[in-house]
This record gives structure tokens, sequence and C-alpha cells, in this order.
């Protein structure tokens, strides 16, 4: 009946148009008939039983990271609270916490961090609200929206089986399920590039390249040291892409210049760092200068030392075991399964091996631009000092591409083989959901604080008109204060001190009230020290000493020691 419906219309159609008749209900006919053809397309989708298994996998993908947010790790991070007090800020104000309006990087603790996270977070809560759950948000968007994109690619370059495997791998992958329960900046890396791959190999039309050149710009907002990985894979990918004649000049230099465009800020940012400038004021945006510039951590003496298996947090060690943060992997399941080692080495090999067929072909390969990504920022990270998991976050997919590659060959070879690998992987996955759950609390510690922010409400409540001093386990203490108090970053510059050490490194030392750093023992002061605190040891032991030396009475409060005097 629909299709005797839809031929009706046609021959309608072309009556009305014959007739130069009633162009209005034509227009709608055809609305109608396009109606009809994208109903038939979405049926069609769901036919499909690949887009059904996706569909699936894609609701235990979203599930297993947002479920719980805000719990899991409890507390917050020290950089994450960072970002959620500028991301505050920003949504509020305008400004980050230093004033700074529609600031292209951030300046945070002293060092900067990158500012694209911020900036989307900050409009979740232009609509949520301020909470841990919101500024978790942004990587769980867009670690979904990687799983997708993965399956989109693979299923029109490669295969439906393909891309299948790879967003199952995506979704239970450790560390692409521990990067997207909190909130960093890097963490966002890995989706930007899969969105400018995506745009840039899908492009047909000139304004396709616009928007994939905006997207590969945005890129350089994620992470600083996408400065060093994005050319070098930009150019490595347009040379393979002109070589099997997907693209052409034209199209590649309509790509650059938007990338030229929005990385001009980015050239100031590093301009103005450099030389110790002072920061500028361009237009809406603003080019902050940094208390510390780290561009010392960039340099080729650190391929050898990151390439030395003997080595903590070697490459090697990163890219399959895990670094020290608990709050990145688990050493007991490493950062993409032990189990996917073997896979991950054979696929890199038929990846290569299927690469090499195809470019003598000169014929386009989705793996070929996998492999040329890995390899190029693989040799960009070497360079990088003090190796850290998220540092190599571009590198984790395009590793799954590798052990899917694996599973589709042992697959082809013999079928239970692959289902096998699957369901043994299905399991894995289990246990490490419920191990997760049950330790990553514990297991991340003093790293995401819990303790912080109930002991401001306490102290507010109890001395409202004392200094108060504190010493706890809280590295940046004073971020905590301001966010508990959803304090303006008017308030903030006005009433807090900075102090800069010989090292570069700064330090807040005091913010309205409450104070940070100890110099002499002031009798009408409040001391708060916290119990078994990890960190400044010696310096705790110091001023517990002093404090019982001048008579001052101490109780207990939680996890805290507070001090007083009485005359």
């Amino acid at each position: 009946m629909k299709t005797k419906s839809i031929k009706y219309l046609n021959n309608y159609a072309d009556i009305l148009i014959k007739n130069e008749i009633n162009d209005k209900l034509y227009k709608n006919i055809m609305k109608v008939k396009r109606g009809d053809i994208n109903m038939e397309k979405v049926k069609q989708f769901f036919k499909d039983k690949y887009n059904i298994a996706f569909i699936v996998i894609l609701v235990i993908a979203i599930l297993v990271r947002i479920v719980l947010l805000d719990k899991y790790p409890n507390g917050i991070h020290e950089d994450e609270a960072g970002m959620l007090y500028d991301a505050y800020c920003m949504a509020e104000y305008g400004t980050d916490r230093y004033l700074n309006e529609n600031p292209v990087y951030l300046i945070n603790f002293g060092g900067g961090q990158s500012v694209l996270y911020a900036a989307i977070a900050s409009l979740l809560i232009r609509i949520f609200g301020l909470s841990v759950f919101v500024i978790r948000l942004p990587a769980v968007i867009f670690s979904v929206i990687t799983i997708i994109l993965a399956y989109l690619l693979a299923k029109r370059y490669i295969g439906n089986k393909f891309a299948v495997v790879i967003a199952f791998l995506i979704t239970i992958c450790p560390w692409h399920i521990m990067q997207s329960r909190w909130g960093l900046d890097c963490n966002l890396l890995p989706a930007f590039i899969m969105i400018s791959v995506f745009t840039f190999i899908n492009s047909k039309k000139t304004w396709h390249f616009v928007v994939s050149g905006i997207f590969w710009g945005l890129t350089l907002y994620t992470y600083a040291l996408s400065y060093i990985m994005l050319p070098v894979f930009f150019i490595g990918l347009c040379i393979y892409l002109l070589y099997v004649k997907k693209i052409d000049i034209k199209q590649i230099l309509i790509t650059i210049i938007p990338i030229f465009i929005l990385a001009i800020p980015l050239i100031l940012l590093q301009v103005v760092n450099y030389f110790n400038l002072n920061g500028l004021k361009i237009g809406f945006i603003t080019i902050p200068k940094l208390y510390t510039y780290r561009i010392g951590e960039i340099g080729f003496e650190n391929i050898l030392y990151n390439l030395n298996i003997t080595n903590g947090n070697n490459v090697f060690q990163l890219l399959f075991s895990a670094d020290h943060n608990p709050g990145n992997s688990f050493k007991e399941f490493g950062t993409i399964y032990y189990a996917l080692i073997p896979f991950t080495v054979l696929g890199f090999a038929l990846t290569i091996k299927e690469t090499i067929a195809s470019i003598k072909k000169k014929e386009f390969n989705l793996k070929t631009v996998f492999l040329i990504q890995f390899i190029l920022i693989f040799l960009c990270v070497l360079v990088f000092a003090d190796l850290q998991l998220y540092k190599l976050n571009p590198l984790f997919i395009m590793m799954l591409v590798f052990a899917a590659e694996a599973i589709m060959w042992l697959y082809n070879k013999r079928k239970f083989i692959g289902y096998s690998i699957i369901t043994a992987l299905t399991i894995i996955f289990i246990i490490f959901e419920v191990y997760y759950f049950k330790n990553v609390n514990d297991k991340v510690g003093v790293g995401f604080n819990t303790d912080f922010i109930p002991l401001i409400q306490y102290l507010d409540e109890k001395y409202p008109d004392k200094e108060i001093y504190l010493e706890t386990d809280a590295i940046q203490q004073y971020i905590y204060l301001v966010i508990e108090k959803k304090m303006s970053p008017y308030d903030f510059i006005e009433n807090m001190e900075i102090v800069q050490f010989v090292t570069g490194e700064t330090e807040v030392t005091r913010v309205g009230k409450y104070h940070f750093i100890f110099y002499e023992i002031d009798k009408e002061m409040v001391y708060v020290i916290e119990e078994n605190c990890v960190f400044r040891v010696s310096r705790i032991e110091e001023l517990k000493q002093k404090l019982n030396e001048e008579g001052f009475e101490v109780e207990k409060h939680n996890n805290f020691y507070i001090y007083t005097y009485q005359d």
C-alpha cells in the first residue's frame, strides 16, 4: 500500500510540474515523499542486525560510564577541581578565576590547562548547575561520541563485523572507561581526533572541509601536547590521502584555513610566554601570561629514556600496563586488558601487511589511516618528558583497532575462535566492572579529595569570625574552598594572596580568612591539621609541637585535629 502511495505521489507531482500549477502544493507533496523515504531509511537501519548489536553495545557503554558518575571515583581531583572552578567562573561571569575574559588557555595552578573542556563544561553548568557530575559529563559525552564514530567509520570503510568488534572493544576497554569518568582536559583529545578524522575523510563539498578544519583547529584546544601531535599526524594523513587520490591540494588548503585561524591565538600564547611578555587582550579573547611555562618538558633527549623498559613509566609500560595514578588505570587489568596484548601485536603486524598491499595498489584503506596515526603520534610521544598515561591518550583507540584486526583475522579462519575471544573478553569486562566499583575509591586515595569541603562547612559554622590555618592532604587546598563557597572570581582575586617560588611554581597562601602556608604561631588563629597526612609530614610535626608548647587545646573532628587557644 505504501509503495502504491509513493508511486501515486510521484505521478501527481509530475502532472503539477507539467501544468505549472500550485507550486506550494507541489513542495508539500515533495516533503511528504521525502518523509516516506527517510522513514524507510530508519526502518532499514533497525533491520540491520549489526546496527542492533551496536545499539546494545552503545547502551552498555553509556551505562558503565554514567552510572554513579559523581560517586566513583568519589571526591574530586585537584585538576578536576581547577577545571570545575574555571568552568563555573566562565559560566557565571565570563572570565576564568584570574579575571581573564574568554581565555584561550587557562592559568589553573600556574602551569596552565587547555580551555576546551572547561568551555564545554561551562555550557552544562549554565543548564544543570555546579556539581561533580556536571564537570565529568563532557568526558562521558565525548567518549560515547568516539564509540559512535569509530563504528560508523569502520562500517563504511571496513565492514559490519569489524565495526561491531571495534565498538565492543572501546566500550569494554579499562582505559576508555576510566578516562571517561573524571574531568581532565586531555581526555577530550582522542574524541576530537576521531571527529576530525571522521569529518576529513568523509568530506565531499567545500563546506565539509571547512567544518573538518574547524574540528582540527578545536582539537588544539583539548591538550597542549596536541600542538606537536596534530600537525605531524595531519601532514602524514594528507600525504597518504593525496597518494591514494582521496583528496586534492585544494581541499587540503580549504581545511588548513580554519585550522590556521584557530591556531593563531595559541601561537600568540607561545610567543607571550616564551618571551616572557605581558598577557594580551585581543578583541573578546585573552592571551594569558602563565606563571610557569613548561616548554622544557619536550626534547629529543627524552627518547631513549622513554624507550628503556627498565625505567619507570616507560612508553611500553604505559601502553600496556598502568602508571602511578590509579584514576587512570589499574595495574591488575592493564590499560586495554593484558589478554588483548598479543592480539594488539598480531593486529599491528597484519595492519602493516595490509597497508603495504593497499599502498601498492593506491587504494584507500581506513586501517592505514589508523596505522599512520599510531606511528606518528607514538614518535611524538617519545620526545615528552615525565610520561604519564594521559599523554598517550591518542594511541589507545588505535591499539584497539589492531586488536580488532587480529580478532577478525582469527574469526575468518575459525568462527569458534572469534566467538570464544569475545566471550572471554566479556567475562573479563564484567570482572573489571565489579572490581572498579568495589575498589576505585580506595585506590585513588588522597588524589580525589573527599574531606575538605565538609570540613570547610563545619569550620564556617563553628568559627565564623576566626582566622583559620589549614594543613591537609589536599594538594591545592584553596580550590576546594572557592568551589564550596561558589566564590566569584572577583571576590577570589580581591581576597587571595599568591606567592611564586624561585622554581617558578606558585601557591595561593590565603583566601579570605583561610590560610594555607605557615609562618609563625598566632594565638588568635584556629589551626586545622589532617590526621595521617601523607604530604608535608615534617612541617606538620613541627607545627604540632609548637602548638602544644604554646598551650593550644585540641579537639578531633572526623579526620582532623582542630587547635584553638583558650585564655
